[in-house]
């Protein structure tokens, strides 16, 4: 993770072009309680990220800004909604689309945890895919977006991801999931003749499940995989 630097003490941050959470050092002259520190709660606590897609200039209008926090973000996206309308609808009903909403931010979470473990495996050299530069995703205006994107330019190597919370989802979106990456080479085509790979993450997959994404050339993964050797 790459740190901005207040160098005249007057909480100007320099941004890494990359994708980089937004963090920043106690301004000189600031409490440490931080009472008198003039920043926002948010910049004095770390509590968002800011992302770009791969290829993006430092300047492009395509940044994401997301909370840093997953119990926070999960509390604020999927739970809170349903606590405050507890007084007039349904428990049974607040409580299922509570679990739908915690889905979609499990889903998102899964993306960074999983690019984490990736950078993590290669920094102690315990194999998987042997990267030359940072994990990113990739978006674009035409919809195109892919959750995980790998590259080891030494072997002229790509490794597209796609991350779900269900393993039944990751199957059914095979050839969306394909259709994406193959947008991405059409958008870059220098990249067409390097190695292609696609690979499937979920937080658990049995054997079916494995043998199915198999068949179709992406390689199956979970987080018990990911893991392993880590401790």
């Amino acid at each position: 993770m790459a740190v901005l630097r207040t160098d005249d003490g007057a909480g100007r941050a320099y941004r890494n072009p990359a994708s980089q959470p937004l963090v920043f050092r106690q301004n000189h002259g600031a409490a440490a309680d931080g009472k008198n520190d003039p920043r926002p709660t948010s910049d004095r606590y770390q509590l968002i990220e800011s992302k770009l897609p791969i290829f993006a200039k430092p300047t492009a209008r395509r940044r994401r800004y997301y909370l840093s926090d997953n119990f926070l973000e999960s509390w604020l996206a999927a739970i809170s909604p349903s606590v405050a309308a507890r007084e007039f609808r349904p428990q049974s009903q607040l409580i299922a689309e509570a679990v739908d909403r915690l889905q979609v931010v499990e889903g998102k979470s899964l993306e960074r945890l999983a690019g984490q473990l990736y950078e993590e495996r290669r920094r102690k050299g315990l194999g998987y895919f042997p990267l030359t530069n940072r994990i990113l995703g990739y978006w674009d205006k035409s919809d195109t977006e892919i959750d995980v994107v790998a590259v080891n330019e030494t072997d002229r190597r790509w490794r597209f991801g796609s991350c779900k919370r269900s393993p039944g989802k990751l199957i059914a979106d095979i050839n969306n999931f394909k259709g994406h990456v193959t947008r991405f080479l059409e958008t870059f085509r220098e990249y067409q003749d390097w190695r292609i790979e696609h690979v499937a993450i979920a937080p658990k997959l049995d054997e079916n499940h494995r043998r199915i994404l198999t068949q179709h050339n992406i390689i199956p993964q979970d987080l018990v995989g990911l893991t392993e050797g880590l401790e």
